[in-house]
């Protein structure tokens, strides 16, 4: 399967998931709130990505859900609302510049369906027997509810009162900000494996964290909690940024520290003198 081919594929898919979603939320509007419907949506649409998953034996093609359904939930939340106004358009436009440019970068890193995450190569190696449970529930719908769950933030903004929209501009300010660090991060590490495959990164960002590019994904969602806290503080504003954190420095850093340090032979060198995560001039 040549990459153009993967490319079609995903779009005919997310295209038809899409559809699906809204004409679910038809059917699910009337006996639910608008929350509740899109939990409800949310799974119907991810399990048909699992579905074609297991039709092309690649968990991968999951990937682009985390970018690209949430600007169709955000908009659908706006609909159903009838909720127009300039802070939530505002801060529609930065979830849009975010999801373009992570989903690029998706499709820029694609090589095509013959080709998957090296994370979920692992889980097919380590458990054989119930590696299509695993895709299901943690590949899959562990994803869809976290990023769920920190979307939440959002459908404050949308569907609440806001009392501070200083907080709206503040947190979409840092979510560009986050989508900036994590673009340049991942721009910079392509031309290097170019240029040097054998060798770990050194320069630009990655001088001041050994992730840079989860760094600026974790901000962004920080800036979507702030963007929240417009409508007045509560757990439920702040969980989903924390949930993020969480999985980014306790699952995401991890893995990908384990697989660098397997096929980069200095990367011990760059974790013995580069900041771990966030941007700090010493330490781990």
């Amino acid at each position: 399967m040549t990459k153009a081919q993967s490319i079609r594929i995903t779009i005919l898919l997310y295209l038809a998931t899409m559809i699906i979603g809204l004409l679910s939320l038809n059917l699910v509007i009337d006996s639910f709130n608008l929350f509740i419907s899109t939990i409800i949506i949310d799974v119907i649409m991810t399990i048909i990505v699992f579905v074609f998953s297991i039709k092309y034996n690649n968990s991968s093609l999951y990937d682009p859900y985390w970018s690209v359904i949430p600007v169709f939930i955000l908009l659908m939340w706006m609909y159903v609302s009838v909720t127009f106004s300039l802070p939530v358009i505002v801060v529609l436009l930065v979830v849009l510049v975010w999801a373009i440019r992570l989903t690029s970068n998706w499709a820029i890193n694609l090589k095509s369906y013959d080709y998957e995450d090296f994370r979920y190569q692992d889980f097919r190696a380590q458990f054989p027997k119930t590696y299509l449970l695993i895709s299901f529930s943690a590949i899959h719908m562990f994803p869809t509810a976290i990023v769920l769950l920190a979307l939440y933030p959002i459908y404050a903004v949308i569907t609440g009162k806001i009392l501070y929209v200083s907080l709206i501009f503040i947190g979409s300010f840092i979510m560009i900000l986050g989508a900036l660090i994590s673009f340049y991060a991942d721009n910079q590490l392509r031309s290097y494996k170019k240029l040097y495959p054998e060798e770990s990164i050194k320069n630009g960002l990655w001088k001041y964290s050994r992730h840079p590019n989860y760094f600026g994904e974790v901000l962004f969602w920080v800036g979507v909690a702030i963007a929240g806290l417009s409508t007045g503080f509560g757990i439920d504003i702040v969980l989903g940024a924390t949930a993020m954190w969480v999985l980014f420095n306790f699952y995401s850093v991890p893995k990908m520290e384990q697989k660098l340090l397997n096929n980069k032979p200095d990367y011990q060198q760059i974790i013995d003198e580069v900041p771990r995560f966030m941007f700090w001039k010493r330490g781990n």
